[in-house]
């Protein structure tokens, strides 16, 4: 787990979230970017993480090229005719403190490029997996909204971090602080909306 000084200093670093795989080979090799973009690997990071790769002979979650996003989703119950919503925040904290085992968490919030359809090779865009219109393939997770950049999300693209404590006692999380990216860029940026008089 972090200190509060380094979930800061990923912003104050201009880092950036990277994969574990960027983290494992820094500098990170860029002419190896293409050969691990691609669906197998995808479907590796998103349902098999822990699988042994049998070139490396470690857990694909080491050298995944993937970051995995929560963005919340919407479980459909067909019988009881009725959605339910589970927030990105919800998930994001879920696994923050491996599924309730750690204390602690901290949360970092940023935005990302979707890519309209899969789209997998394109380094700048993530894949919105949980889309059923997209990715059709089942997959158990699938309630838990999960978008996949790939590489590293840019340190401007990163809001804030945010401190999150599970008081077991009371049976909830509460945020502690959160320390906001002064170098944030709104994602408005990209907005092609004009106004109209």
């Amino acid at each position: 787990m972090p200190s509060d000084n380094e979930a800061r200093r990923l912003i104050d670093s201009q880092d950036g979230l990277v994969s574990r795989w960027w983290l494992k080979h820094n500098p990170l090799p860029l002419n190896q970017v293409p050969g691990k973009l691609t669906e197998q690997n995808l479907n590796l990071h998103v349902n098999h993480f822990e699988t042994i790769d049998p070139t490396t002979g470690l857990p694909f979650c080491e050298e995944s090229p993937f970051i995995s996003l929560a963005c919340g989703t919407v479980e459909r119950d067909a019988m009881a005719k009725t959605n339910f919503v589970h927030t990105a925040r919800h998930t994001a904290l879920w696994f923050g403190t491996r599924f309730g085992a750690e204390r602690v968490a901290y949360l970092y919030t940023c935005w990302v490029i979707l890519a309209p359809r899969s789209a997998v090779e394109v380094q700048g865009v993530a894949e919105e997996i949980r889309d059923l219109n997209t990715y059709r393939r089942y997959s158990p997770y699938q309630t838990e909204g999960e978008v996949t950049a790939k590489v590293n999300v840019p340190a401007n693209q990163i809001r804030s971090c945010e401190k999150w404590v599970w008081d077991r006692p009371a049976g909830d999380m509460q945020r502690q602080w959160e320390y906001l990216n002064t170098d944030f860029t709104e994602p408005e940026a990209l907005s092609n909306v004009r106004e109209l008089i």
